[in-house]
């Protein structure tokens, strides 16, 4: 569960630094109170991912932490790659 909870949280904050950037995604623009929302979002995520993963112990939970960041943003590169293109 604690990898699970560190991926979603990881995806969350990397599609919103997506969509906070959408010139430089070709996403379509969002509204300034959403922008505002993903800018806490894109702060919070990070750390309850740190959180939870850090429950397994520091090491590991250090390890799970910077893996689940590197899963989430090659899923996140493709969701966007794909959006897009379409």
């Amino acid at each position: 569960m604690t990898i699970l909870i560190s991926l979603l949280s990881w995806t969350i904050a990397l599609s919103c630094h997506a969509w906070l950037q959408p010139a430089r995604y070709h996403l379509p623009p969002v509204s300034r109170p959403i922008q505002i929302a993903m800018r806490i979002v894109r702060v919070i995520a990070p750390m309850l991912a740190l959180g939870v993963a850090l429950t397994a112990g520091p090491v590991a939970g250090v390890l799970v932490w910077c893996a689940t960041f590197s899963i989430a943003g090659m899923a996140v590169a493709i969701v966007v790659e794909r959006l897009a293109h379409h």
